[in-house]
């Protein structure tokens, strides 16, 4: 019988094959990736506020009318402090195909959380 997680049930379905970084996490193990909340994948609260993702509101807890493309390269190019133990799939399967792209950098701001 051929494992759920083997190389050719990736490839089947390549979206909802990507879950090695479930596998580490259940093993108490942090992931090394770099999330793109806030650039490829945004959520936005009842509030209409954009926040990385669900799990860490008020980062950047700015308001939809006036997010601004900058504001999504910024925070493409952010390293998130809660990156490596996160649990929000869909936000690991956004920022996968940007394992080749440029390597994100410290902005200052994203490495701390919310007040």
């Amino acid at each position: 019988m051929q494992r759920i997680d083997g190389r050719r049930q990736i490839l089947k379905n390549l979206y909802s094959g990507i879950r090695r970084f479930q596998l580490n996490l259940a093993d108490g193990k942090p992931n090394e990736w770099q999330c793109r909340a806030g650039a490829r994948y945004l959520y936005i609260c009842e509030d209409g506020l954009v926040h990385w993702c669900s799990q860490q509101r008020g980062c950047p807890g700015t308001p939809l009318d006036t997010y601004t493309v900058g504001d999504i390269r910024r925070e493409f190019m952010a390293p998130k402090w809660c990156a490596p133990m996160c649990t929000i799939g869909c936000v690991h399967r956004v920022s996968t195909m940007d394992r080749w792209r440029k390597p994100q950098r410290d902005p200052g701001v994203a490495q701390t959380a919310a007040s």
